[in-house]
């Protein structure tokens, strides 16, 4: 996990020296608009994802980030032979592993701008300028890198949550059946209906997994039953079974679980069977456990808000859906944006951070209720908790901090202003 990021003369103006002070793995970035919040999660999206030339249009003298291992990556611009340069230095216990230098001339134009029809609305405005006019991205081949570089650059994985999170554009590959040709179509998509699908093909995925892990289980049953050399006592065999059929109420009450649990009655006779039936549907059942501990903080959150006469369902063939007090179910796109935006939010956090992240969000108080952004941070903690995960938060808004000053770390003024 990322330490501390120093960076000297952004814009030729700032210099910071950031770092994780709270054992909560949370950090808030503040501070006036033009001080570069957003710009401080850009550049460390941009190094761990090998987008190195945004450093070429970067304005800035150096930057030092300092990860955990005694790791450290350091980011120097300056002109060489009236060119801009940048070089990128990889350190381990301070002994120098690897090299790159990038100059903004040798940087490959992907795309080029792309004239935008005066008929647009702003926002489609905004989403063809940020995904189809890129501004001279470079991709380093992982295949042909260095493996000390690469080793470091793959030891942090980097989510970014950005601002505007409420649309996307998918593509899809089309087949012209005349033609006989394929093509790819774009369109913009809500990213709500994103997550709910997203979540429906996630059931799919863990239902599948146990049914093969119930199948190799099966299949070992007679071995096991003839070696087993332990007993279960009554009172055990009635607690673990209780716990077993919670879990079990759990996953039907998602829709994930539908057959009932055959409790057995307890036979001292049969206990070595009963045991290692026991253990058998504990461990069908734990392939879930994952899943059954996101659902929950997912749905306790979300209804813990109390959003406006209506609360959030599970369903294994929908994902998700929101009904109204008298059972009626809504439309996802009837959410206010402020309510896609608590759930989309929710649902990257828990669902599509994977463990030992950095994960960067850009202002989350858009379009939330000011009630919602107090509690934004105390959500986040139990989301961390369970996830394993750092967070960086860039924002303007004292009810994102709410009463977490120790968590902020706030751009100053530089010396000369």
């Amino acid at each position: 996990m990322i330490q501390s990021i120093k960076i000297e003369k952004l814009f030729d103006i700032f210099d910071y020296d950031i770092s994780f002070q709270s054992e909560e793995n949370i950090l808030i970035i503040t501070g006036p608009n033009g001080f570069g919040k957003t710009k401080i999660l850009n550049i460390i999206h941009s190094l761990f994802n090998r987008e190195f030339s945004f450093f070429c249009d970067l304005v800035f003298k150096k930057i030092t980030i300092i990860l955990n291992s005694d790791i450290s990556i350091e980011i120097l611009k300056f002109i060489h032979h009236e060119k801009y340069e940048v070089q990128f230095h990889f350190f381990e216990k301070g002994e120098k592993l690897d090299f790159l230098k990038l100059r903004k001339d040798d940087a490959k134009e992907l795309d080029k701008d792309i004239s935008i029809d005066s008929g647009l609305s702003i926002f489609e405005k905004y989403l063809a300028n940020s995904k189809n006019s890129k501004d001279e991205v470079v991709k380093t081949s992982i295949d042909s890198e260095p493996q000390q570089r690469k080793k470091i650059l793959d030891s942090i994985k980097v989510h970014f949550i950005r601002d505007q999170r409420l649309f996307k554009i998918t593509k899809a590959n089309r087949f012209n059946t005349l033609s006989l040709s394929h093509s790819e179509e774009t369109s913009v998509r809500e990213t709500i209906q994103l997550c709910a699908e997203g979540l429906k093909v996630l059931i799919a995925d863990n239902v599948k997994d146990q049914g093969k892990f119930t199948q190799d289980l099966d299949s070992s049953y007679p071995k096991r039953l003839l070696s087993e050399t332990e007993d279960i006592e009554i009172e055990e065999f009635k607690s673990r079974f209780k716990s077993l059929k919670e879990k079990q109420d759990k996953l039907k009450e998602y829709g994930i679980f539908e057959s009932e649990q055959e409790v057995p009655e307890y036979s001292e006779r049969d206990s070595r069977a009963l045991l290692v039936y026991l253990k058998d549907s504990e461990k069908k059942i734990s392939v879930f456990d994952e899943l059954v501990g996101k659902l929950e903080l997912f749905t306790s959150i979300l209804n813990e808000k109390k959003l406006t006469f209506k609360s959030i369902k599970i369903l294994n063939d929908k994902g998700f859906i929101f009904e109204t007090e008298k059972g009626k179910d809504l439309k996802l796109t009837d959410l206010s944006f402020g309510e896609q935006n608590e759930v989309v939010l929710l649902y990257e956090l828990i669902f599509n951070t994977k463990e030992n992240t950095v994960l960067l969000i850009d202002e989350p108080e858009i379009s939330l209720h000011i009630t919602w952004q107090k509690e934004f941070v105390k959500d986040l903690i139990k989301i961390i908790k369970l996830q394993k995960i750092q967070v960086i938060i860039a924002t303007h808004a004292p009810s994102i901090i709410n009463d977490r000053w120790d968590l902020v770390y706030s751009l100053p003024k530089p010396e000369s202003v």
